[in-house]
């Protein structure tokens, strides 16, 4: 697998993420900082915020992010919100597990928001799993049995001979449904098959 992101691309969003007026803050946070990453981990960056609300700033900054790296694919975590307002983007490089978890925490609990802004594509969705789950197995994690009989549910894959077998499944399905680029794609079998 490749080296994990360059600080030169962190660098850059985090520039680019400054440029924009709401934004007073950012912090590099989670295992990038407590020095416990490994070649799985992403890149989590928080953000503070003034001006507007957190759902708000969240869906400017990515479509900033978007008008300005064009990204292989995003991703928001609607599961969090409204408690915390993230996106996961990858934006380049030669690691695919190393994307960006940009996140905006809310402290409003009365916030009212549009769910339809933070819609995502499906199968963008099941390629984010893939990835979070295949990191979940490399690592040996406790919550990763649940989490992939669950990604496997709703790719609607019933019938595999092991957890291998399942992954490659997904990912040729992935592959056949021409939603991701097919580089980002090829990085992941490449990965995969040098596991």
């Amino acid at each position: 697998m490749g080296t994990s992101t360059s600080e030169g691309l962190t660098q850059q969003l985090i520039e680019h993420l400054n440029g924009l007026d709401f934004i007073t803050r950012i912090d590099v946070i989670g295992s990038r900082v407590e020095q416990t990453s490994d070649a799985y981990s992403d890149v989590d960056l928080l953000l503070t915020i003034k001006d507007v609300t957190p759902d708000i700033a969240l869906f400017e900054v990515t479509e900033s992010v978007k008008a300005k790296f064009q990204p292989v694919w995003y991703d928001f975590a609607n599961s969090l919100m409204p408690d915390k307002f993230l996106v996961s983007t990858f934006i380049g490089g030669d690691n695919p597990f190393a994307f960006y978890d940009v996140s905006i925490l809310n402290s409003d609990k009365n916030l009212v928001y549009d769910k339809t802004q933070f819609e995502n594509d499906q199968w963008v969705h099941l390629m984010k799993l893939w990835v979070m789950n295949f990191k979940y197995m490399m690592r040996d994690a406790p919550q990763f049995e649940k989490r992939f009989a669950t990604m496997m549910e709703k790719a609607n894959i019933s019938h595999y001979s092991d957890y291998r077998t399942g992954f490659y499944q997904l990912l040729l399905k992935l592959k056949d449904k021409k939603t991701i680029k097919s580089g980002y794609l090829n990085m992941l079998e490449e990965v995969f098959r040098n596991s």
